[in-house]
C-alpha cells in the first residue's frame, strides 16, 4: 500500500496552498474596502459638523437680530465670532448681518453671511420679519451653501 501513495506526496498541500491563497485575496480585498469606508465615514462627519456650524450661525443671527430689532428696523445687529466645541476640534464661526435691498422699518430683511473656520465653505442667507422685527416673527427666504 505505501507504493501507491508515493506518487501523490505533496499534492494535497498544493492544494491547500490554492484556497489559502485565495482566501487571503478575499481577505485583502474587505480590509480594503472597510478602510475606504472608515475614510469616507470621516469625511461624512466632518461635513456634517461643517454644515451644523453654518447652521448654528444662521440661528444664531436669526435669534440675535429677532432680541435685538423690536421694531428698529433695517438695522442689524453688528458682526459676531462664536466657538463650537467638538470632540475633535473647535470651530469658530462668524456671522454677519447686512440690510438687503428692499429693507423697511415695519418690514425688515437682512442678509446673512457665515463662515466656519478650517472649512473655505460658505452659507449665505436672506431672513425677514413681516411685523416690524418682533419676537418670534423671522422667516428664512433663501439660503445658500458654498
Amino acid at each position: 500500500m505505501p507504493r501507491r501513495l508515493t506518487g501523490q506526496r505533496g499534492q494535497g498541500l498544493l492544494l491547500i496552498l490554492v484556497f489559502v491563497a485565495a482566501f487571503l485575496l478575499v481577505v485583502w480585498a474587505a480590509l480594503t474596502l472597510a478602510s475606504g469606508a472608515f475614510l469616507n465615514l470621516n469625511g461624512v462627519r466632518t461635513d456634517t459638523r461643517e454644515t451644523y456650524a453654518l447652521d448654528a450661525g444662521l440661528a444664531y443671527a436669526i435669534e440675535t437680530n429677532d432680541s435685538a430689532a423690536k421694531g428698529t428696523g433695517c438695522n442689524p445687529t453688528l458682526p459676531t465670532t462664536f466657538l463650537l466645541n467638538y470632540v475633535s476640534s473647535t470651530i469658530t464661526v462668524t456671522v454677519t448681518t447686512a440690510a438687503a435691498v428692499g429693507c423697511k422699518t415695519n418690514k425688515p430683511i437682512y442678509t446673512v453671511f457665515v463662515q466656519a473656520t478650517g472649512t473655505n465653505r460658505t452659507l449665505t442667507a436672506q431672513i425677514s420679519s413681516s411685523n416690524g422685527g418682533k419676537k418670534a416673527s423671522w422667516a428664512i427666504n433663501w439660503e445658500s451653501f458654498q
